[in-house]
């Protein structure tokens, strides 16, 4: 995590070497030899001329006419030599001008990469400080480095995802509900467990906070963290509240979520898993998002699982999950292929009013109690091979509009297809 400065290239070092090289200036000495020898010259010439062509003839008097005009011009050379030092020492002051501009800037950066570095520096020093405290045996020690986490990565964007992480691998660490027998034993062995677990549910339930708090994009936009990737698979969690929140390819595979869970409104973008997941009481996903393929394969429901008004825009897989209290699908909607193949409905499956654009593969499915497949509209092929209806089944006002597999469907063990087709569109039916 430390800063690591990019070295500089030999050639552009020698290259910006030889261009900062202070140029020779001419000396106070040399410049009043050259100004001496400049006046004398002229003055002897202007002596010799006098003395040959100043007798006051008219032809002597022309030529010297001539000598003023080349005099003349040589004085403009002169001036214009004049003017070429002038311009010299003009760039020769920008130069060195330039020159200590650049020789700031380097400072300048040279100080920066500095700051960078002590900055760098401090913020691992904090981060190992406080996973450091993550591993103390003292609760209140373990609360104090959840805070400094949450800290660091508020004021430093770039370690947000590294400290996500971080807090996911401790809700990952093996973990113990306590159970009232061990609320009642006392002050002995037992009741110091009791606390300590405990402690450990207060800490956990804090880590679940700091991590969540920051997912949605409803809170203060100083605290929302986007583009977080959550990763919590076999983690123990305990009324876990993701309601409103974004995430991207969460993976609560083999997770144990203890109390009611409430993803509620939740934004999950690309892939999510929560095959083997376990709720063990109260699941609500309704008008959850899930944009890319979702998994659910083998997990277990054993409280009410509320899927209203849910959008999977992606595949979506049920295959051998396990609903042991009542369901609801309604008005959801699968965009991709929805399989829930093996999938066990022990008590009642609603599914009214849902919409399935692609194929949907219900072969296999055990339904125990009712099932409500009302107004449910099936674009592609469904298909119900093998399924098993125990009770009360309804497909009132279902539209297929691809082929209908229900070959060794049973209702009650008879052989079943849904009274509400017209028997016309049943050409397919036991196919």
């Amino acid at each position: 995590m430390g800063y690591q400065g990019g070295a500089g290239r030999p050639g552009v070092e020698s290259a910006d070497s030889a261009a900062r090289e202070p140029r020779k200036v001419l000396s106070n000495r040399t410049i009043a030899i050259c100004s001496s020898v400049l006046v004398l010259t002229a003055g002897a010439t202007c002596w010799f001329l006098l003395s040959i062509y100043g007798d006051g003839v008219a032809a002597s008097k022309a030529k010297l006419e001539s000598i003023r005009t080349v005099g003349t011009i040589i004085l403009g050379a002169g001036g214009a030599v004049a003017l070429l030092l002038a311009a010299r020492r003009q760039q020769t002051a920008e130069y060195d001008l330039a020159t200590k501009q650049h020789d700031l800037l380097l400072r300048e950066q040279a100080n920066e990469d500095l700051r960078h570095d002590a900055a760098e520096r401090r913020i691992t020093e904090l981060y190992l400080k406080s996973v450091e405290q993550l591993g103390s045996e003292h609760a209140p020690v373990r609360l104090a480095g959840l805070y400094a986490l949450d800290r660091l990565a508020q004021d430093n964007p770039s370690q947000r995802q590294t400290i996500v992480n971080v807090v996911a691998a401790y809700l990952r660490m093996p973990y113990s509900l306590a159970v009232d027998q061990l609320a009642n034993a006392g002050s002995g062995e037992y009741g110091e467990e009791y606390r300590r677990q405990m402690q450990e549910r207060e800490v956990r339930l804090t880590a679940q906070r700091i991590m969540t708090g920051h997912l949605s994009p409803q809170v203060d936009a100083s605290r929302y963290w986007e583009g977080i990737n959550l990763d919590l698979s076999g983690a123990f969690l305990i009324d876990f509240n993701l309601e409103n929140c974004n995430v991207e390819n969460a993976r609560f595979v083999n997770a144990r979520f203890y109390g009611d869970v409430f993803l509620t409104g939740a934004e999950f973008v690309g892939e999510t898993r929560f095959d083997g997941a376990l709720f063990d009481a109260y699941a609500w996903f309704s008008e959850a998002n899930f944009s890319g393929v979702t998994r659910f394969d083998g997990s277990i429901f054993c409280g009410e699982a509320r899927f209203e008004k849910t959008s999977f825009r992606g595949g979506t897989v049920f295959r051998q999950a396990s609903f042991r209290s009542n369901c609801r699908f309604d008005d959801a909607v699968f965009a991709g292929s929805a399989v829930f193949g093996g999938a066990v409905f022990a008590r009642n499956a609603n599914f009214g009013g849902a919409s399935f654009m692609d194929d949907a593969w219900l072969a296999g499915v055990e339904f125990s109690r009712e099932a409500f497949f009302d107004r449910v509209k099936f674009a592609g092929d469904a298909w119900f091979s093998q399924a098993v209806f125990s009770s009360y089944t309804v497909f009132d006002d279902a539209n297929f509009a691809g082929d209908i597999k229900f070959a060794g469907a049973t209702l009650d063990g008879m052989p079943y297809r849904p009274d509400q087709r017209d028997p016309d569109d049943m050409l397919s039916f036991g196919s």
